[in-house]
């Protein structure tokens, strides 16, 4: 694989380990991922390590009746269950300043759709919000009658959600009656997609080698970084991979 072909070297990191059927955890955002490239090439058989780093040495001939190195369970893309399941994510670097936002659709655990984009000037928090907001978006503007499950490494987020907003609603988006509510206008938007679309999100452990909060965070990051190189809101991306009608 030519690593040189990704942008950064988390979407290098990433697509090394999905290929690799590896679960390394992966650093913090924004932290070099170079160290989990090289667990990934030292954890694989000699002749794939060669793959890996693009040369051919060490590659051995295979023996016609022989048996394959035994890999590693590969981590499904949701890690969890079959169905229609998204993944949301934020990032934010420095905190407050530039952030992006992103999340990933999947049906059966194979990919199906993803969005990410971001914001010269914002906080970590509301890039999470964003995510989950987009998200949201996304399955009520898709018209589907189906059971989904929104699954988010933020439990400000999805405590919010599930359980705060409905007191803040009550207090007209207040924490108290001399207490401003936090992103007040976001979790409005929040509310009325959540009526629309009535789930209860999941808190899911961030780099804990679920591939689908990995894929979520590498859609955050890419949104941070392109707002860094346009220095202005990013258009949304979208990735179409796989559809089912």
């Amino acid at each position: 694989m030519d690593v040189a072909a990704f942008k950064t070297e988390r979407q290098a990191a990433f697509m090394a380990q999905r290929l690799a059927g590896t679960r390394f955890r992966f650093p913090a955002k924004g932290a070099t991922c170079f160290p989990v490239l090289q667990q990934i090439q030292k954890a694989l058989p000699d002749q794939a390590a060669g793959a890996l780093d693009g040369s051919k040495k060490g590659r051995a001939p295979r023996k016609r009746g022989g048996s394959r190195s035994a890999r590693p369970a590969p981590v499904s893309a949701t890690g969890l269950s079959d169905g229609l399941v998204i993944f949301a994510d934020g990032a934010c670097d420095p905190n407050p300043g530039p952030g992006g936002w992103g999340f990933a659709v999947y049906r059966d655990g194979r990919e199906l759709h993803a969005d990410s984009g971001g914001d010269p000037g914002t906080t970590n928090n509301i890039m999470e919000m964003t995510g989950v907001l987009m998200a949201l978006r996304w399955f009520r503007d898709r018209g589907a009658v189906e059971p989904v499950r929104l699954l988010c490494d933020s439990r400000y987020v999805v405590n919010g959600c599930n359980t705060w907003r409905h007191g803040w609603k009550e207090k007209g988006w207040k924490r108290g009656p001399e207490k401003q509510l936090a992103n007040a206008e976001l979790w409005q938007e929040l509310d009325a997609a959540l009526a629309m679309v009535p789930v209860t999100l999941e808190w899911v452990k961030g780099h804990a080698g679920i591939e689908g909060n990995e894929r979520a965070d590498e859609l955050a990051v890419i949104g941070r970084e392109r707002i860094v190189e346009n220095g202005a809101p990013s258009a949304i991306e979208t990735q179409l991979t796989y559809e089912v009608a």
